[in-house]
């Protein structure tokens, strides 16, 4: 009964995939680890049938934000410096979004697809300000320190998330939910169903994927955890699969202290539930291949990013960057700057803000 069920929650999933966005669906699974000597490391892997134009960009305290909600749109001030993975969310367009972040507290935030989101938007309702999807990571860790702090402030509901239309022709749906975690160890699962926050919050929220949405996730975790996962876990790259084996293989990660083995041990775990690089599976063609892989040493405060295309990793080190008021705005092009090697963080120039993705009215 459990196994037909799982078998019915995959094809679902991947109907809904379809229909929200057409063949483009941002397929990514997320993984946070804890270990000692308060150790925290989050992976994540960006999958997608287009690349990102991605960019690390550096953004200050006390910088002035725009949230490009539209009318109303929320504006503020950055309590706290961020780096974030920013990029285009269409082929050849300018830098209008950010994907993936960490602050200098070592708050993390990743944004992923998920078919079933619903933030609720009425264009008639212009009370709450508003903030357009392609600036919520960013909103998040520049406002808050922890996850406690801020999984208080979203079950306020106070702002009206925009899923402003994107990709090619702006015909994708931006259906997306979003996982935090701190350098505590505190994680958070972010949901809007019928356009109300359902948060999942604890340490014990390490993963998260796909569609379908996450309780029912968590309950297809459970029937795996019943079974010898020594001997049989789901192979294939279907969101629900790669949910078992990440929550799996995240628990068999020795807990180690040398922080090189820590993030290997992470990485490893990422590219086990990668998706291979390729064309998409034409009988799954809401599967696109990883485009590239972060990690997030939110302990240390070191960033990196792996790309598929290049056989080196790059990084940034946060403790290195100057986050004070008017130290400006700065950024790096990673995606396709296939010269670049090993620590980053001085490369980074002078930019202007990033002009987010913003509804049409």
């Amino acid at each position: 009964m459990l196994l037909r069920f799982r078998h019915q929650a995959l094809a679902a999933a991947a109907a809904l995939g379809l229909a929200a966005c057409g063949t483009a669906a941002l397929a990514c699974s997320r993984v946070t680890w804890t270990g000692p000597g308060q150790q925290v490391i989050t992976g994540r892997s960006m999958d997608w049938p287009y690349g990102f134009n991605s960019h690390f960009h550096v953004i200050p305290r006390g910088e002035r934000l725009d949230g490009a909600g539209g009318v109303n749109g929320l504006r503020w001030t950055s309590r706290y410096g961020s780096v974030v993975v920013s990029g285009s969310t269409a082929p050849g367009g300018p830098v209008d979004a950010v994907f993936d972040g960490m602050n200098e507290k070592g708050l993390a935030a990743n944004l992923l697809y998920l078919a079933e989101n619903d933030f609720g938007l009425s264009q008639a309702d212009t009370s709450r300000p508003r903030l357009s999807f392609a600036a919520w990571t960013l909103h998040l860790l520049s406002e808050y320190a922890t996850v406690a702090e801020l999984v208080k402030a979203v079950a306020a509901d106070r702002i009206q998330i925009v899923p402003v239309p994107f990709g090619p022709g702006g015909k994708a749906k931006a259906t997306v939910h979003m996982a935090v975690s701190d350098a505590s160890g505190d994680s958070a699962v972010i949901e809007y169903l019928k356009g109300k926050p359902v948060i999942h919050h604890g340490r014990q929220y390490q993963v998260m994927t796909n569609s379908p949405i996450y309780s029912e996730q968590i309950k297809l975790n459970a029937f795996w955890s019943s079974k010898n996962r020594h001997q049989e876990l789901p192979g294939s790259i279907q969101s629900v699969d790669r949910f078992v084996r990440g929550s799996y293989y995240v628990q068999q990660l020795p807990p180690t202290s040398d922080t090189r083995q820590a993030l290997a041990g992470v990485m490893s775990v990422m590219r086990n539930i990668s998706v291979p690089w390729g064309t998409p599976d034409p009988e799954h063609p809401n599967i696109s291949p990883t485009w590239w892989r972060t990690l997030l040493d939110q302990g240390n405060r070191v960033y990196y990013f792996d790309s598929a295309l290049t056989p080196q990793m790059v990084w940034v080190n946060l403790s290195q960057i100057d986050f004070r008021p008017g130290s400006g705005i700065r950024a790096i092009g990673i995606e396709g700057n296939d010269g670049l090697q090993g620590n980053i963080t001085g490369q980074l120039k002078p930019t202007a803000p990033i002009r987010f993705l913003a509804p049409k009215s």
